[in-house]
């Protein structure tokens, strides 16, 4: 029997391609993250809201620098200092243009429900009490985080994604990228419009297909984490769990909107079974 799924609760990953520009370090982008804030006074009036965000050229610029993304922990610890900052100034920077335009966000670091490296279950789901009998909008994000000792490991936004939806059951689990979604044919501009588990979602990865070589020519230069096929990745285990996982251009937030009210949608829905979501 599969979860019970909370029909009042939407995750939303803002990839760091959307939040910064990914190519010029230390740069975030306003403008998108300002429309994204547009859509959500919109939509926090009709649905609990979480949101994690990726480290773009924050975060992940800095992993190259202190070579973070190729060495095994124990990292130095100015290379943890610094990518940890990094993170929190591009959190506050999201924060302060979320609460200019009207919203009430309440950030929360990484560490706070994870504890030696897992997820406390228990503080997972009191994620949702921060949005219960108010406007608020819990916002987390990728970072470097504590493991024991002098260990340190780097958490994506991706993952933390995986954990809060295949935990927390939301109605509608999105990420956003740069891109509409998932090709099939990158060339052609070939998107793949949906992925169901029950058929052999495998096909993705496989040496002979196209997507394959495509989600690895996605990953960008500062996108330790992966980039698309990281995404994938962390999307079937939430799929499975029973909840449909889109992916999505969050340069065009409006699709976000798309999907809360069941309109044609350009971009990739992977599922573990048939939905009423139209997705082209």
């Amino acid at each position: 029997m599969g979860a019970m799924i909370d029909s009042n609760l939407m995750i939303i990953k803002m990839g760091g391609s959307v939040v910064t520009f990914k190519d010029k370090p230390l740069t975030p982008n306003i403008e998108a993250i300002k429309a994204i804030a547009r859509i959500l006074l919109d939509l926090r009036k009709r649905i609990k809201i979480l949101l994690v965000h990726g480290g773009g050229s924050f975060g992940h610029y800095w992993s190259v620098k202190y070579d973070m993304h190729t060495k095994p922990s124990p990292y130095s610890d100015e290379g943890v200092a610094v990518v940890h900052e990094s993170m929190i100034k591009l959190n506050h920077i999201i924060i302060d243009e979320f609460i200019k335009l009207g919203l009430k966000p309440y950030s929360f670091h990484p560490s706070s429900f994870m504890s030696n490296g897992y997820a406390d279950l228990n503080k997972v789901k009191e994620l949702v009490d921060i949005t219960t009998g108010n406007e608020l909008i819990p916002i987390t994000f990728g970072d470097v985080i504590h493991i024991k000792d002098n260990n340190f490991s780097i958490l994506s936004g991706d993952t933390i994604m995986s954990i809060l939806a295949t935990n927390l059951h939301p109605r509608y689990c999105i990420f956003t990228t740069n891109v509409d979604g998932l090709y099939g044919d990158l060339d052609k501009k070939d998107l793949v419009p949906r992925i169901f588990l029950n058929n052999e979602v495998v096909e993705l990865f496989d040496s002979k297909s196209q997507s394959s070589n495509n989600l690895e020519a996605s990953t960008s230069k500062y996108d330790v984490t992966g980039g698309m096929k990281r995404k994938i990745s962390e999307a079937v285990p939430i799929a499975r769990s029973g909840c449909p996982v889109y992916l999505v251009n969050g340069l065009r937030p409006e699709r976000i909107l798309d999907i809360f009210n069941d309109r044609d949608c350009v971009g990739t829905c992977i599922m573990s079974k048939s939905t009423n979501q139209s997705i082209r």
